[in-house]
């Protein structure tokens, strides 16, 4: 087909213009034009338009671009790079040792939900590294910030006095790995010890007075994740203690925390509060603070039914014998169960940071074990129209009211019921005169309904046949 002069001369035109023109890749696309970095450093970049070398080393996950940084080690060190991702850009951060055109790997890491990718390395003294910035296969393009120094050195002790208000600090796995700090504690005094910590589980250790070094001392104490502690100097072993934070290993990001050293006061140890029976025990916690931990006592002269009911604030209950054994812990604030004759301590406990006020109150009553009978017996016989006694009997020898439920038997339908009364028991005895309107066979049960100090408790049955002697 034939075109027209028209036609050929735009064809020809547009075959001159230029095309359409594309975005150029980030300057530190290649690893040859990596950017420099003298640390520390914090520069910004992106992944947008950056493209792959046809010799790329490989990372710990597939990539679909790449930009580079470069840094000279001055000396022996260790070296942190860290990345912030921006908008939904999934990261990967590799660190590799040049040596002529030579790459060694040294670390790796890939971005988690957050954005965030951390590595450390160990530097030789004159050595030349190349940090990537990776975008993933399965990524959109987009910006990010990188910082890139040098750790502070781990603290010696003792430390630095802490202050009476306690501090408030942050360590974090690369550039602040612990904090230490120093008290001095008066032997036979009793000083409660707490790291209050939002998230996290940062470690705590109580060094000895003369410690010198941290990496080759004992600790005298550590503290789990609850971050709380008594301690107590023994005799000669009084004087200037340190107290090392340690950054959780697996955590990133800062690890904020609060620690504070104070004397223990009569609700922080042994033998702590009284609380009596029904009694309602007001209190406060301050979970930030020192002040995490309450401690209350009582006594059981026999076997009870417990409950222990905490209000206010979400704070923790822990039931112990005193000889530290534990018998119930409870996170909703309430604990109910049977125990043993004996001593026991309530702590109520902070979790965490939580502050706030709380009312606590035990209710304990005694267990009872109640018997029936009928004319002092479980099985027996009578004459018709002859009153029976039903006795009740009680241990301990409680008071209270007793409910007692008669029932005649008919041999077509069985157990019939036929009457309810209510009578009250003194010195652990209840009793009634019943007199059984017909013949047959019939039987009581009883149910003691407690009192304030005295659990409910049932009996079994105790059986009359009421009928003439047996003739031909």
């Amino acid at each position: 087909m034939s075109r027209s002069p028209i036609a050929l001369v735009l064809f020809a035109v547009v075959a001159l213009l230029p095309a359409t023109a594309q975005a150029a890749p980030p300057p530190n696309d290649n690893r040859a034009a990596a950017t420099p970095l003298s640390l520390p450093a914090a520069p910004s970049g992106t992944t947008g338009e950056s493209t792959l070398e046809e010799d790329e080393p490989s990372s710990c996950a597939l990539l679909r671009g790449s930009v580079w940084y470069s840094v000279q080690a001055p000396a022996r060190r260790n070296i942190v790079v860290r990345l912030a991702a921006q908008g939904d850009l999934d990261a990967v951060i590799d660190v590799f040792q040049r040596t002529r055109s030579q790459l060694s790997p040294v670390n790796c890491d890939v971005g988690n939900a957050r954005g965030q990718a951390e590595t450390e390395f160990r530097s030789t003294r004159g050595g030349s590294y190349l940090i990537r910035v990776g975008q993933r296969v399965n990524s959109v393009p987009g910006g990010f910030r990188l910082d890139v120094f040098s750790p502070q050195p781990p603290p010696r002790p003792p430390g630095p006095a802490l202050p009476t208000a306690g501090v408030t600090r942050s360590v974090n796995v690369t550039a602040n790995t612990s904090d230490a700090f120093s008290t001095v504690m008066r032997a036979g005094t009793t000083y409660r010890v707490h790291r209050a910590q939002a998230q996290g589980c940062t470690a705590l250790a109580l060094y000895p007075p003369g410690t010198t070094d941290f990496d080759a001392a004992s600790p005298v104490k550590r503290a789990g994740c609850g971050g709380y502690f008594l301690f107590t100097p023994a005799a000669g072993e009084g004087g200037r203690y340190s107290l090392l934070v340690t950054a959780q290993a697996r955590r990133r990001g800062d690890q904020r925390y609060h620690l504070q050293v104070a004397e223990a006061t009569d609700d922080d140890t042994s033998p702590g509060l009284p609380l009596g029976n029904y009694e309602r025990a007001r209190g406060s916690l301050q979970g930030s603070g020192v002040d995490a931990v309450d401690i209350y006592r009582f006594s059981l002269a026999r076997r009870s039914l417990l409950r222990v009911n905490l209000s206010g604030s979400g704070f923790k209950l822990q039931l112990l014998r005193d000889n530290g054994n534990r018998v119930a812990s409870s996170d909703d604030g309430v604990i109910e169960r049977r125990v043993k004759k004996g001593r026991y301590y309530l702590a109520v406990r902070s979790p965490r940071t939580q502050s706030g006020r709380y009312v606590l109150q035990r209710q304990a009553r005694t267990i009872t074990r109640a018997s029936i009978s009928i004319n002092g017996k479980r099985s027996t016989g009578a004459a018709p129209g002859q009153a029976v006694r039903v006795g009740v009997r009680l241990r301990p020898p409680v008071a209270g009211p007793v409910r007692i439920t008669l029932e005649r038997f008919d041999p077509f339908a069985g157990w019939q019921f036929y009457r309810r009364l209510s009578v009250q028991a003194n010195g652990g005895l209840a009793t009634l005169s019943f007199t059984p309107p017909s013949q047959g066979r019939w039987r009581a049960t009883a149910v003691y309904r407690g009192t304030r100090i005295a659990a409910p408790s049932e009996t079994g049955y105790a059986n009359v046949l009421v009928a003439p002697p047996l003739t031909d």
